[in-house]
């Protein structure tokens, strides 16, 4: 189920924590950032969760934490949405037994059990009667709730999701510690949910590693990106959008170099790139952006040659892998944009990073089903030194502010924003709109991860 590595448990060797995602490992950036800030502190950790996609590279390399890999059968894996009624709990109950196995059986006996809901079934009481058999500290890591989520799919009036619901609070008020994302929902957890235990905010911060590139980094990473059958379409855009038709040997996608072995530099005829990070789900509406495009596209070309208020043409990366993706990708190419490329392509754990390090705007369309979680996305833009345009819906603002972003609630909204932007940022108006936002991003990442994690090592670290 995973690979193991020896390590002890408790005193001078460190605790044991056992962190637990029942999701992919890969796509689990906050868990990632728990085992690595644990691990670091000379903790023993075993990351348990599904082993779909390529983790972090610190993670792999990090001789203190073990990958612990569950599986579910294939046929349960990849029932159709018809027949989820069936489907969901033969699959809640495989992961139940093969959760029990791994953390009674399979593992060294924890000290502590972190725990990310969602999802909360089978998960929270899996985790409760896993701690209480092994006398465990146990630390729920609220990112949302699961019973919102099903909702989603299900509908909020179904009698599964209030039932969902109901285990939920059961199994998920009693813990060591809570920890939250918001301060919203520390305040929920306590007044409506009456949890007992800890309760800590710990809002989602960028990793050391996530940084702004220089001119010469920037060139190295999209001569290497472009060469990526994924991000073609952006190679031949850019080479249409010059005057001479074409990318010399010495272009890339944002910069040039002046000579052979010559530092690079930003190109005046650049596009602005704009990227945006989404699970290609329902809780996306990524129509909006489309629209959005489509609106900006047509007043670039309306404006195109007219000197100062011209708006530089836009590449648009879209990164993520989900259901909706060929959905959205069919829409994308009858649009028939002039001033606009969009590309999707799913980005390794170590290219995301690097490549939003050198994108002009973040667009996060991301709203949030129990109005109480914030996009991890955007933490990750801002931390890479991104202004953001994100959805507005009632916790944003604890993220997204004044100083470091915009917020809008419709496709004319992101493109007036977008439009302001482009042209603040290349000097054709705004008031200086652009460069505020980009010093704000730049504040923004000052404090990381790592920075903000004392109270949960507190947490881990205290004595009984």
């Amino acid at each position: 189920m995973g690979r193991r590595r020896q390590g002890g448990s408790g005193g001078a060797g460190g605790r044991r924590v056992a962190v637990v995602v029942l999701g992919d490992i890969g796509r689990s950036p906050r868990m990632q950032y728990h085992a690595l800030a644990l691990a670091r502190r000379g903790h023993w950790v075993d990351l348990v969760g599904y082993g779909e996609s390529r983790p972090m590279e610190a993670v792999l390399q990090e001789e203190r934490i073990a990958l612990r890999h569950m599986r579910v059968p294939g046929l349960l894996a990849a029932a159709p949405r018809a027949l989820f009624g069936v489907a969901g709990p033969l699959k809640a109950a495989w992961q139940a037994l093969a959760l029990l196995w791994l953390l009674l059986a399979s593992i060294p006996r924890p000290d502590v059990i972190l725990v990310q809901n969602p999802p909360a079934i089978p998960t929270l009481p899996v985790a409760r009667v896993c701690a209480w058999l092994t006398g465990s500290r146990l630390i729920v890591d609220w990112h949302n709730y699961g019973y919102t989520v099903l909702g989603l799919r299900l509908g909020a009036e179904h009698p599964a999701v209030a039932l969902a619901q109901r285990i939920e609070r059961l199994f998920g008020r009693h813990a060591y510690a809570h920890l939250c994302v918001t301060g919203a929902m520390a305040s929920d957890l306590r007044d409506r949910w009456q949890v007992s235990g800890r309760l800590v905010v710990l809002r989602d911060r960028p990793p050391r590693h996530f940084r702004r590139l220089d001119a010469d980094e920037t060139h190295a990473l999209w001569s290497r990106l472009l060469r990526d059958p994924q991000l073609a379409r952006l190679k031949q855009a850019v080479a249409g959008w010059r005057a001479g038709g074409s990318l010399g040997p010495l272009d890339s996608l944002l910069t040039t170099r002046t000579g052979a072995g010559g530092p690079a530099a930003l190109r005046a005829d650049r596009p602005m790139l704009v990227v945006s990070s989404t699970s290609w789900t329902a809780d996306e509406d990524f129509s909006i952006l489309l629209r959005a495009l489509a609106l900006y596209d047509a007043r670039a070309v309306a404006v195109a040659g007219a000197g100062a208020a011209l708006l530089p043409p836009l590449a648009v990366l879209i990164t993520g892998k989900g259901p909706l993706r060929a959905h959205y990708e069919a829409e994308i190419g009858r649009l028939g944009l002039r001033r606009v490329c969009v590309a999707t392509a799913w980005l390794s754990a170590e290219d995301y990073p690097l490549c939003l390090g050198t994108a002009d705007l973040g667009v996060s369309l991301h709203t949030s089903t129990s109005g109480l979680d914030l996009p991890m996305k955007v933490v990750d833009m801002l931390g890479c030194g991104a202004p953001v345009c994100a959805y507005r819906f009632p916790c944003i603002g604890e993220l997204v502010t004044p100083a470091n972003g915009l917020v809008f609630a419709d496709a004319e909204e992101l493109a007036r924003q977008m439009q302001d932007l482009a042209a603040s940022q290349r000097g054709a108006g705004g008031g200086g709109l652009y460069a505020r936002l980009f010093r704000g991003a730049a504040a923004f990442r000052a404090v990381d991860w790592d920075a903000g994690y004392a109270p949960v090592l507190r947490l881990v670290e205290q004595q009984p």
